[in-house]
């Protein structure tokens, strides 16, 4: 049981759920930031017991060490590359998360809902298209694009967002087959190795977390038996392909376009120096988002509050 009010700072409250807000403010003293840098971070967040936070800082060994009175870290978020966990808990903090919240999870749509929009519009070519057309263009011919009916769909990673973005490509009549490391039972074909799923797939769908393990998990390797024109998809972690070589592949016109909500280096404000970044600025066929696949006001709602009803039942 706690006794007395800890103080909590919200690093980004803009649109912080209410009711979150309201169950935290019953246990502690909270500070609501928007936080513009991280020495603003630092210097605001002190003397915070915890911290709440989202995905514009990457919480490091250096910002951990100058916060002399951290004990939690909360994320509403299942994956962790944001924080320098292991060197937390060296200190014996303890961080609040998504990670393993498997039945809750299956109730949040938005990464699959992404997902999808990003096939669509990559496929479909509309950003394009509609930029065209922004220049005073109406150029139909340009901008023929595919079906997606009958055609193969690989999803890497068949867990709770692999599996909703399945169901949708079962709507649109397409080919489902997966790759996953866990042994279960489904529906879709299962493909003994990333290798031969890849080869089969006309886009490609990835969709498993990142670990230290699953590095560059997208690399040479992996992408030399592909067909030509193949399409990737990414809304999982930056991290999880090599994006020199994916950009060597659409160069090469083996790749015929991405779409991708992550890139490795988010975290560093330098953005306009990623590979990726710069390939789309000459002109490939190459969509990117600012890691904004869970970033509804609902999801981001209900991922809020359920961390706020895990802190207050877990934190002593």
């Amino acid at each position: 049981m706690m006794i007395g009010k800890m103080k909590i700072a919200i690093t980004e409250s803009e649109h912080f759920s209410p009711k979150g807000l309201e169950k935290l403010s019953e246990i502690a003293s909270v500070k609501l930031l928007d936080c513009k840098n991280e020495q603003q971070l630092i210097s605001e967040c002190i003397d915070a017991s915890a911290i709440f936070v989202r995905l514009k800082f990457k919480i490091s060994n250096s910002i951990i060490d100058q916060l002399p009175n951290l004990k939690y870290i909360l994320s509403a978020t299942t994956g962790t590359d944001h924080i320098d966990e292991d060197y937390f808990a060296s200190k014996g903090g303890r961080i609040f998360t998504l990670k393993g919240e498997t039945n809750f999870l299956e109730s949040i749509p938005s990464t699959a809902e992404h997902t999808w929009a990003l096939i669509l519009s990559l496929i479909k070519k509309v950003p394009f298209a509609f930029d065209d057309v922004k220049l005073g263009n109406w150029d139909r011919d340009r901008f023929k694009n595919n079906n997606l009916k009958g055609k193969n769909i690989a999803v890497l990673g068949l867990g709770r967002v692999g599996k909703q973005v399945a169901h949708i490509a079962s709507a649109f009549g397409m080919n489902v087959g997966f790759y996953d490391v866990l042994s279960f039972e489904s529906e879709y074909e299962r493909f003994a190795t990333p290798t031969t799923l890849f080869s089969w797939a006309d886009i490609i769908s990835i969709h498993i977390p990142y670990t230290e393990e699953n590095k560059y998990f997208i690399d040479e390797n992996l992408l030399s038996g592909v067909k030509k024109e193949v399409f990737v998809i990414n809304t999982s972690r930056g991290k999880i392909w090599d994006e020199k070589v994916i950009a060597t592949k659409i160069e090469e016109g083996l790749i015929k376009g991405i779409a991708t909500d992550v890139i490795s280096d988010e975290f560093q404000h330098e953005n306009e120096k990623n590979v990726l970044i710069a390939l789309a600025n000459k002109g490939f066929n190459i969509i990117i988002t600012p890691h904004i696949a869970g970033a509804t006001f609902e999801s981001m709602a209900m991922t809020e509050e359920f961390i706020v009803e895990k802190f207050c039942r877990n934190s002593i």
